[in-house]
C-alpha cells in the first residue's frame, strides 16, 4: 500500500469536493503554483497557518494535516480526543483531564509538561 503524503491527501480531498487548485489557492491566500507544489510533494513545507486554512477549506482535521506534514505523530485516537475536547466547556475539559490523569497516573507522570518541551 502506498504511503499517504500531505500532497496526495490534499489533492484527493480537493477533487472530492470539486474544488480547483486555483479556487483552493484563492481561499487559502497562497499562489496556485504553491498549491501545485504542495500537491506534488515538491520539497515544500507549508507553515502551520497555511495548513490550518487548507484544513478549513477542505473540511478535514488540521492535526491530520500536521501529521502528514511530519510535524506531529499521527494517532487517530489522539485526534478523536482533540476533536471532542474542542467541543467541551472548560469545566467538562477539566473533568476529562481529571479522569485521564487518575486512570493513567504513571503514563502522565512520565509524559512531562509542555514547558519541558520548549526548554
Amino acid at each position: 500500500m502506498e504511503e499517504k503524503t500531505l500532497g496526495s491527501f490534499i489533492s484527493h480531498r480537493r477533487k472530492e469536493l470539486n474544488i480547483s487548485q486555483r479556487e483552493l489557492a484563492k481561499k487559502v491566500k497562497i499562489s496556485n503554483s504553491t498549491i501545485s507544489r504542495i500537491e506534488n510533494d515538491d520539497n515544500i513545507t507549508p507553515d502551520n497557518e497555511t495548513l490550518r486554512r487548507i484544513a478549513g477549506v477542505l473540511r478535514c482535521d488540521y492535526n491530520y494535516l500536521l501529521a502528514l506534514n511530519k510535524q506531529i505523530d499521527d494517532q487517530p485516537e489522539i485526534r478523536m480526543i482533540q476533536r471532542a475536547a474542542k467541543k467541551m466547556s472548560p469545566d467538562r475539559l477539566k473533568d476529562m483531564m481529571t479522569v485521564l490523569q487518575a486512570s493513567f497516573r504513571e503514563e502522565f507522570s512520565q509524559a512531562g509538561t509542555d514547558e519541558e518541551d520548549v526548554t
